[in-house]
């Protein structure tokens, strides 16, 4: 994990000094900030009304933690760890460089700023969250906001509450809350069922048990396909470690290779063009709206691939720059515009090669640091607050899969997620030792 020293953000701050008895003022500045991050957590789903350049309300608590962070690392005398910056780096360089060649810079330029705060975000995160009681508060808040949220939503839709189902006609009678799309909302839900698992959080299981109830209600509610893809992919990875733990890695492949056997069996004898035909013929919105339209959103996705493999050959090899897909291919009249809904589709049109490598880099990156905390967190203390990481994973893993039907990576509970990951991989840093006067060294 690239390490910074660290002066790296002490620039223009006061060296530390000693309070009372001769101890250092470093914990309030610690507490605010991860007062602060947790705040961050607990609004996530905050995203609308949407501001410009696609900023939400949350996002004024990342920019505030960002500066809490920032007055921390200034006097902790502690180095700052930055897992992801290489990959992010190599996405924004190639970003920037399709950005100055495209038609649309500054629309590129904006994307790569937003590429930049999502990882600052992330790297304060990761450094707040490096103390076992940080970790735990930050995952509890996560779990416990998360089930409110969902109690909010599932109220306003007994209720038929308007103001707060989110529903656009558009998007037919799907309900999207505060998060402006029903797949980022389906989304939210699902990743929050498995920190919620991997937190054990609340405490009482009763609460808990409640809470899944209502995640999973509220991820009914959202009707994404997208999201159940996820839920099947994430519960599917935690089923499988667990046959490797206890039966051994014969018995987890054999349940695999079954699985996919079982479900091409199944496919066979009862067609999925069947099933679509039943869900849109039976009058159900519930059916009609997930199983029911999953055929053309096959369809338009696949011409969707079509177009923007169009769009980047007759482009330049740095591609058409970021956030550019959708106003491309309006502006040549393309018969379906719209974003790439893909984030490796996109990062080859709209950065080119380069912005494929960086994409790849940050796959093995987290899924490197994924498997260290499947092995094992490196401290006992640190893992027991989080008493079932393999949720966590599971977590990562449906973002992973979500990432070829969607552009998940400007969701910003995704850095979230990445950033809690390695945290784990790392375990502790240690704290400086203090010297008679009282400060750290």
């Amino acid at each position: 994990m690239t390490k910074l020293a660290p002066t790296a953000l002490s620039v223009g701050f006061e060296t530390p000094r000693t309070g009372g008895a001769g101890r250092p003022r470093l914990r309030m500045n610690e507490g605010l900030a991860i007062g602060v991050l947790s705040l961050t957590v607990v609004c996530q789903p905050l995203l609308h009304p949407a501001g410009p350049g696609n900023t939400s309300p949350v996002d004024l608590l990342v920019l505030l933690t960002l500066l809490m962070t920032a007055l921390w690392a200034s006097t902790s005398g502690l180095p700052l760890r930055a897992p992801y910056v290489v990959p992010v780096a190599v996405s924004v360089l190639a970003g920037t460089l399709a950005a100055l060649a495209s038609s649309m810079p500054m629309s590129g330029l904006l994307a790569v700023i937003q590429d930049m705060v999502l990882l600052a975000w992330c790297t304060a995160i990761v450094n707040l969250a490096r103390s076992p009681g940080a970790l735990r508060t930050i995952g509890r808040a996560w779990a416990i906001s998360s089930i409110c949220w969902a109690g909010v939503l599932v109220t306003a839709s007994l209720l038929h509450i308007s103001a707060l189902e989110g529903i656009r006609p558009q998007d037919g009678n799907r309900l999207i809350f505060t998060f402006g799309d029903p797949n980022y909302a389906g989304a939210y839900w699902v990743i929050s069922l498995f920190v919620v698992y991997a937190t054990r959080a609340p405490n009482r299981t009763w609460l808990r048990r409640v809470g899944y109830l209502l995640l999973s209600w509220s991820f009914v509610l959202s009707e994404s396909n997208g999201a159940a893809v996820e839920l099947m992919a994430g519960v599917g990875l935690i089923v499988c470690v667990g046959i490797y733990r206890k039966h051994g890695l014969v018995n987890a492949i054999a349940l695999l290779v079954t699985a996919v056997v079982a479900v091409v069996i199944v496919l066979q004898v009862i067609p999925i063009a069947t099933v679509q035909t039943w869900a849109r013929d039976s009058g159900q919105s519930l059916l009609v709206n997930t199983l029911g339209r999953s055929n053309g959103s096959s369809a338009q996705r696949g011409a969707l691939i079509d177009e923007a493999l169009s769009l980047y050959a007759s482009n330049s090899l740095l591609g058409s720059g970021p956030s550019t897909t959708k106003a491309l291919l309006l502006e040549r009249q393309y018969p379906y515009a719209k974003e790439a809904h893909d984030d490796y589709l996109a990062a080859l049109v709209e950065r080119g090669p380069l912005g494929v490598i960086g994409v790849v880099l940050l796959v093995f990156s987290a899924a490197w640091r994924a498997k260290t905390v499947l092995r094992g967190p490196p401290s006992p203390d640190f893992a027991a607050q989080i008493p079932r990481p393999v949720g966590l994973v599971a977590a990562l893993a449906a973002m992973g899969v979500a990432g070829a039907y969607y552009e998940v990576m400007h969701f910003r509970f995704l850095w979230l997620l990445l950033a809690l990951v390695a945290v784990l991989a790392s375990g502790p840093e240690p704290q400086p030792h203090a010297d008679e006067n009282g400060l750290g060294r």
